[in-house]
């Protein structure tokens, strides 16, 4: 994805469309802010607040190295636990520099940063990689793919939609992920644990950062790991994870101020990582 790209601008877009009304981002901005800070040029529609306790975002090459950093007034950015905040990828460093540049306060707001988020978490590790793969494999057992309802139309949605994924899954793994109706959740056998272990252990802390994410939002590592994968886009990951609370508001309606907070708030939480994967890539 070129930094100029239609790609690259849409892809910021669809993800601070959500947040910008909250945030008073706006989505186009913030896109141009990035393709802006990459070529060099100042945005004559953005002038950064007095208040601000910096005036300029910049981003650069690491000296001697194949990563980027993001300046604050021509000094390097530091992760939150002090760390050298060095990033794989050009297109990360813009997107995180987009969101510097359009904080409009003295005081910085981490609701509006995702990918300052992901990135330091992937930096600065505040649980160990062996810490994050032992909470996503115990999530397996209660994964929202395997956990099925009893016999009925809820049930019938959940086999059109899951079955597809978890037989990709499997296939993907090598590794037989099991299904139940039991209310305390599909027990998987300890030789799928460690295959997906195995894999987790393969990952490295950035794509891992951006799992543990999605699959705490989709409440399923199955359908994170799809994502990350790319075999699944956001609004069918976003669409699976939602199933049975879209067939309650068909039964029952939507209630303001509940559901439609809830649809906001996945939407965000699923496209952040994803978008996250996509400047990950070189």
């Amino acid at each position: 994805m070129t930094l100029r790209s239609p790609q690259f601008t849409t892809a910021l877009q669809s993800l601070y469309r959500c947040i910008g009304p909250q945030a008073h981002l706006g989505a186009t901005h913030y896109a141009t802010a990035a393709i802006d800070i990459g070529a060099g040029v100042s945005n004559p529609a953005h002038t950064a607040p007095s208040n601000r306790f910096y005036k300029s975002v910049g981003i650069r090459q690491v000296e001697g190295k194949d990563t980027f950093e993001v300046t604050l007034d021509g000094r390097p950015l530091k992760s939150p636990a002090r760390k050298e905040f060095s990033l794989p990828t050009k297109s990360l460093a813009l997107a995180i520099a987009a969101e510097w540049e359009w904080q409009d306060s003295k005081r910085v707001r981490p609701f509006t940063m995702p990918m300052m988020t992901l990135a330091s978490t992937a930096i600065d590790q505040p649980r160990s990689p062996q810490q994050v793969i032992s909470t996503l494999t115990e999530w397996l057992h209660t994964d929202a793919l395997c956990c099925r309802e009893q016999d009925g139309p809820v049930a019938d949605l959940q086999a059109l939609a899951y079955n597809p994924i978890l037989e990709w899954a499997r296939q993907e793994l090598q590794a037989d992920i099991v299904v139940s109706e039991s209310i305390l959740g599909a027990q998987q056998p300890e030789d799928v644990i460690h295959i997906v272990s195995k894999v987790l252990a393969g990952l490295d802390p950035w794509h891992l950062t951006a799992l543990d994410a999605l699959a705490g939002a989709c409440r399923s590592v199955v359908l994170g790991f799809a994502v990350l994968k790319g075999q699944l886009k956001v609004k069918d990951a976003v669409a699976a994870a939602r199933l049975e609370e879209e067939w309650q508001m068909q039964e029952w309606g939507l209630v303001e101020g509940g559901h439609d907070i809830d649809i906001a708030d996945i939407n965000v939480r699923v496209a952040a990582p994803a978008l996250f994967l996509q400047h990950l890539r070189r």
